[in-house]
């Protein structure tokens, strides 16, 4: 019966072709729309989780780098590091400023850097280097795709011309990107000498509780746990972004679940004349059901299929000319919607189905 079915679906391609393309229309929103919201959801704070420290100690109430600002005197530092426990303790120099990129206004978070201890520096290099010298400055990579920068431009920050060394990834937070200068040149460019945004503590093994509890005990201080910290800054992209994510993600697969019904519905319809010559020539109902099963579910595959393939060839063409648009597919996404494509496209099929089923083969002959 597998070849009846391709037969009907092959022998008028113009139809077979409207069929396959709205299921794989629907696939593709549901699928960019799904990968920008895990994008948006994962790599929003792909860089704060990637800094290799176990707590971040901050200024009381001051735990949101985007929302926030957090000064600590040197003074903490000194403290922290006779902490019983405490294996290092490295600066977080930044803040995001508004500067020029070839008389544009820009806005980009600055962090300064220890090149000796790399712990806050950019983490995936694309080009140039990852060490900037005095007057220089390495971007992200998303930055330099919108103000269309390269390796040896310069920028204005607060009048200093910094030099572009160097272009990274994975340091984009969508409401900003970070760029990263050499420490002495970020207190300098800011003016943060004697003070410091955060402290970046690393501690002996088991001794993260203990080491937690002494500092805060110090003054004005807070200590979060890496994913704590993590967690507090994602919020900003969960509360506000998000949800018109999830709204967005939900009007898709409404209208994906009605574009496959409604094609796949069609399609079966079309086809009633030739079921019913089936059918007054001795088939059954059950070789009837089988054949609309088989011709669904081959349209509902090839269309799954189509979509993917447009979706990742979309996804991977946007980010040129939207660089911001950053998408992320997950393998539990894509079972996701082929389970909806063909379970969409058995529910299509079964409505005229029976209608079909129903069919007086003597009605087929009637002219």
């Amino acid at each position: 019966m597998i070849s009846i079915a391709l037969r009907n679906l092959l022998g008028e391609k113009t139809r077979f072709a409207i069929s396959v393309g709205g299921v794989a229309f629907s696939v593709m929103l549901i699928l960019i729309i799904l990968s920008l919201y895990q994008g948006w959801k994962i790599k929003s704070s792909e860089y704060i989780s990637h800094v290799d420290t176990d707590l971040w100690v901050t200024q009381s109430g001051s735990a949101d780098i985007s929302n926030s600002a957090s000064y600590l005197p040197e003074s903490v530092g000194k403290k922290i590091q006779v902490i019983d426990g405490v294996a290092e303790v490295n600066k977080f120099i930044g803040r995001p400023v508004n500067f020029k990129i070839k008389n544009q206004d820009t806005g980009t978070y600055i962090v300064g850097f220890d090149t000796d201890q790399p712990v806050s520096g950019p983490q995936h290099l694309v080009s140039g280097t990852a060490k900037p010298g005095d007057g220089e400055i390495v971007i992200d990579k998303v930055l330099a795709q919108k103000r269309k920068l390269e390796l040896g431009d310069y920028i204005d920050v607060f009048g200093e011309k910094l030099k572009v060394v160097g272009i990274a990834k994975g340091a984009n937070m969508f409401l900003f990107q970070f760029s990263f200068v050499k420490a002495e040149e970020a207190e300098r460019i800011l003016h943060t000498q004697g003070i410091t945004n955060y402290y970046l503590v690393k501690v002996k093994n088991g001794e993260l509780s203990s080491v937690r509890n002494e500092i805060k005990k110090i003054a004005g201080v807070d200590a979060l746990t890496s994913s704590e910290f993590v967690e507090k800054n994602r919020r900003v992209i969960d509360e506000v972004f998000l949800p018109i994510i999830t709204v967005l993600v939900l009007i898709s697969v409404l209208v994906g679940i009605a574009v496959i019904g409604l094609t796949i519905y069609t399609a079966t319809v079309e086809k009633s004349r030739e079921f019913g010559v089936i059918k007054a020539l001795g088939g059954s109902n059950g070789q009837l059901y089988r054949i609309i099963f088989e011709q669904s579910l081959l349209s509902g595959l090839i269309g799954f299929l189509v979509g993917t393939a447009a979706t990742y060839l979309l996804l991977w063409i946007i980010p040129y000319y939207v660089p911001v648009f950053v998408t992320y597919t997950r393998g539990v996404d894509l079972l996701l919607v082929f389970g909806l494509a063909i379970f969409m496209s058995l529910v299509a099929s079964y409505i005229p189905v029976r209608r079909i089923a129903s069919i007086d083969p003597a009605l087929v002959f009637k002219s």
